[in-house]
């Protein structure tokens, strides 16, 4: 599927890159792109909090100091004691000191990572792009230690071609500045790379403000939903074809 200024992209398939001008290739979202995170997550927090630990609470919180991470106003482990520290206080708990919370948080996030597992359609997805000639790359905003565990852990680091994290660059999608980071140690300009992601704002709408094909992963959507010009939408990585 091809989009036009102006005009909605609605579901459907969508073109890789043309590959004649030069290399090209495709950037990857993680958590709930490639990882099943939103299955893992919940159960894990209930595992270490108790089932009281209210997930939408989780994620309002997630929410509200996400951005502060994104701007460069916080690191990653500030942003994860902050929003540990305000369940903690939503459950009426005490809240213990910096070191207490990472104790506990990495508890949390070893049981996340114990459920943790790829989508179905990824690692076919990945054959097929890389039988095609195409380079593969992870532009993910999180700890750089923490993702690369991950992928090694579920078996991609074979098909990867670079590694972009934001823990570690200090650049975070949405910004023009990690995606063309990305493109640039992946060995690709924008406009023969695709990303691919399950985020609106830090994925889809990113991506197309820098010049990538943009491409708006949504796993659960109903039929007929729409994105905003310029970007394209689909609900499985199969529906990507080169």
């Amino acid at each position: 599927m091809h989009t036009t200024p102006g005009s909605a992209a609605r579901f459907g398939g969508v073109r890789l890159p043309h590959r004649t001008a030069g290399p090209a290739g495709v950037l990857l979202d993680m958590d709930d792109t490639l990882v099943d995170f939103s299955t893992a997550s919940p159960a894990a927090l209930a595992e270490v909090l108790g089932p009281e630990a209210d997930f939408p609470t989780w994620m309002a919180l997630t929410d509200h100091w996400y951005p502060r991470f994104t701007s460069g106003q916080l690191s990653y482990q500030a942003l994860e004691r902050n929003r540990l520290a305000e369940m903690l206080t939503v459950l009426g708990r005490p809240v213990p000191d910096a070191a207490g919370l990472d104790e506990l948080d990495a508890r949390r996030k070893q049981a996340v990572e114990s459920r943790l597992r790829l989508y179905p359609d990824v690692l076919p997805f990945v054959r097929r792009v890389r039988a095609g000639g195409y380079r593969i790359g992870v532009l993910s905003n999180s700890d750089g230690r923490q993702q690369r565990r991950r992928i090694d852990r579920l078996g991609l680091r074979p098909w990867l071609d670079a590694i972009t994290v934001s823990g570690e660059s200090g650049v975070a999608k949405p910004s023009a500045e990690s995606f063309a980071l990305a493109c640039d140690r992946l060995g690709t300009p924008p406009e023969r790379t695709m990303h691919i992601g399950d985020s609106l704002v830090n994925d889809a709408v990113g991506a197309h403000r820098a010049g990538l094909t943009a491409v708006w992963l949504r796993r659960n959507a109903p039929a007929g939903a729409t994105a905003p010009a310029g970007i394209a939408v689909v609900t499985s990585l199969s529906a990507i074809t080169h």
